[in-house]
């Protein structure tokens, strides 16, 4: 064996090690989860739009993050059984978001969607039984796209944030009516 060879061979068994490494990393962050309470301040409605002539509050919460507007249409709490069961001794929480571009070529994750629960846990996504469901893709000028994303919670936990970011941390998004 020259050592040409030997140092290849090493170079790849040290690349598959760091791999190796941060998968494991990112599970292990995944499974401890954090325990901070919610970061994710309620949406406020200016001032001067309260008072007898101001237009009609919207009820879906919206919030824009990374050039991309995501707003939630609805929470289905819990989502209908389907083709995906729910784990024993938990519920799976539904939520339809829409998402549109704010800047052109703005990329999204459904991956990357945590949801904060009442109990301050941050809650991966789970498969979720309804349709459509959120993807990962890039925005266009004047696209848009909704879909469902879905999360298990155990008993007594309310759905409260969203966030966007990786298993070890992630900013806030919007809060949960």
């Amino acid at each position: 064996m020259t050592w040409k060879r030997g140092l290849a061979i090493f170079a790849a068994g040290a690349l598959l090690l760091l791999v190796g490494l941060a998968v494991f990393l990112a599970r292990e962050a995944e499974r401890i989860s954090v325990t901070t309470p919610p970061s994710a301040e309620p949406l406020a409605r200016p001032a001067a739009l309260d008072g007898p002539d101001a237009p009609p509050a919207d009820p879906s919460p919206s919030a824009v993050h990374r050039g991309i507007r995501f707003t939630v249409l609805r929470v289905a709490d819990p989502e209908p059984p389907g083709l995906y069961p729910v784990k024993t001794g938990l519920r799976r929480v539904g939520i339809l978001l829409r998402l549109e571009p704010v800047e052109p070529g703005a990329a999204y994750s459904v991956a990357s969607i945590r949801l904060r629960g009442s109990d301050g846990v941050r809650y991966g996504w789970a498969l979720t039984n309804q349709e459509p469901a959120l993807h990962t893709g890039t925005l266009a000028a004047g696209d848009a796209v909704t879909g469902w994303v879905a999360f298990d919670l155990p008993p007594g936990v309310q759905p409260a944030a969203l966030e966007y970011g990786t298993a070890a941390r992630s900013e806030p998004l919007l809060t949960l009516p």
